[in-house]
């Protein structure tokens, strides 16, 4: 008799004993007692009672009645009894009941057992996003360049040949004029070297000359901070993403997340005006008169012309004080200047973000999920400053007289985080697409060059389209 049993987990192997018993205990399945002669048990419970004579057996152990002789189960177990004199054995080790030789059983009960592990799957995406980041400001400090003196200092050159306005000295005036020192002068102070063209009768001696010059040079600078800001722009940010997700059911699955992005944040802004500068310079030309006081004195009738020694009366040689001056504007020049800038600044915003993510799936293809977490912005940066001087003459042609540059640069560490909500479509058990909004609350990079100080507001709104591979 042969007997053979077949599980889905397990199988149970029928070894040969010797015959003799024809009921044997058994400790395992439920079965105390198995059939005798000719019976067969296929699929779940079949039972054919071939005769009307055929009769039951008990299990003195389990209380179950079993079939007699030519009994037929199908459905869970297949005993097969070639012969009716086949007898059943017991097994010492087991304690199972054991068909004698010749027994035959075919694997019927299959059972599958459900596995009580959690399935996952690995999800890897790729795509872009627009990224609303990256408003930019600068408070541009003062240039450090300065407007030269281009036009001089004040000055004043009497006219010449009249010599100081006050001590004993020839003197030359318009016309060929003059008050010159004789021999008596150093003791008298007074001389009749002397010559006029005009003079009126009970009046002082006035003598004048022309040629003298003054330049007068005022200068106005006015240079104070100003600023800029660039608002924020839509920028382009390829992403890769990687989560673990764990089928938590009734649709649901929840895991890790790691996201990293690459975003360019850049704002630039030239013809900052840092100073406002001009020199004016004005020329104008000189004509002196000294006053010889005539007290006392009748002078000869104009035109006279002396002599040293003469018989005339004797004119002071040093005139009255204070020398009187006439000025009349002769030209004027004017130099405006100013300090134009320039300033950039560059960000390779690089975003490593780790969280986790909810994902829910109905019994179509489409799914939703939200995800959290914390970000760490490397913000690598570069900001310049150039600036220059121009200087217009006379309304001319701008002339760039000096400039400056700037540089500064570095890598900073910011830290964030966001909140992402996706929608997405399965289109196989591998591939979906999704899009996604995303919002980073980051910190803000700050730093300064060339003077001037700038800030870069990383914090922003973001929409992005991709595709994903599970597995």
């Amino acid at each position: 008799m042969n007997l053979r049993f077949r599980f889905a987990y397990f199988a149970l192997s029928v070894f040969p004993v010797s015959a003799g018993d024809d009921v044997i205990p058994s400790a395992k399945g439920g079965l105390d007692s198995l059939p005798s002669e000719e019976y067969s048990a296929k699929g779940v419970i079949d039972l054919e009672m071939p005769t009307p004579q055929s009769k039951t057996r008990s299990s003195a152990k389990s209380g179950l009645l079993l079939p007699s002789e030519g009994y037929s189960a199908k459905g869970v177990i297949d005993l097969e009894m070639p012969t009716p004199h086949s007898k059943t054995r017991s097994s010492a080790k087991s304690g199972l009941l054991l068909p004698s030789e010749g027994y035959s059983a075919k694997g019927v009960i299959d059972l599958v057992m459900p596995t009580s592990q959690s399935k996952t799957r690995w999800n890897l995406g790729w795509g872009m996003s627009w990224r609303k980041i990256g408003s930019v400001g600068f408070k541009t400090g003062a240039t450090n360049l300065i407007a030269p003196s281009v036009f001089g200092a004040n000055s004043f050159t009497p006219p010449p040949g009249i010599g100081p306005e006050t001590g004993l000295s020839d003197r030359f005036y318009d016309n060929d004029q003059y008050v010159r020192q004789e021999p008596r002068t150093p003791a008298t102070g007074r001389t009749t070297d002397y010559k006029y063209n005009e003079h009126v009768p009970g009046e002082p001696l006035f003598l004048s000359a022309s040629g003298g010059e003054r330049r007068v040079i005022t200068a106005a600078s006015a240079s104070a901070p100003t600023g800029w800001s660039e608002g924020d722009e839509w920028e382009i940010s390829p992403y890769l993403s990687l989560s673990r997700l764990t089928d938590l059911g009734r649709g649901w699955s929840l895991g890790p997340s790691f996201h990293f992005s690459f975003t360019n944040v850049d704002g630039r802004q030239g013809g900052l005006s840092t100073l406002d500068a001009s020199a004016r310079r004005d020329i104008f030309d000189v004509r002196a008169t000294d006053r010889f006081d005539t007290t006392g004195l009748i002078l000869p009738s104009a035109p006279y012309t002396g002599s040293p020694g003469a018989l005339a009366p004797l004119l002071p040689v040093e005139p009255t004080s204070p020398r009187t001056f006439e000025e009349t504007l002769r030209s004027t020049d004017l130099a405006v200047f100013s300090g134009s800038a320039q300033e950039s600044l560059k960000v390779n915003l690089f975003g490593i973000s780790l969280g986790a993510n909810a994902v829910y799936q109905s019994e179509s293809r489409f799914f939703a999920g939200i995800g959290t977490g914390v970000v760490l912005n490397i913000a690598d940066w570069d900001a310049k400053r150039s600036d220059r001087l121009i200087q217009v003459t006379n309304g001319g042609a701008p002339v760039e007289i000096a400039s400056a540059g700037f540089r500064n640069s570095g890598t900073d560490l910011l830290f964030g985080f966001y909140l992402q909500g996706s929608l997405g479509y399965q289109i196989s058990d591998s591939w979906s697409v999704e899009a996604n909004a995303r919002y980073d609350w980051n910190e803000s990079l700050n730093d300064s060059v060339g003077g001037s100080d700038f800030d870069a507001n990383l914090t922003g709104f973001s929409l992005g389209a991709g595709v994903s591979y599970s597995f």
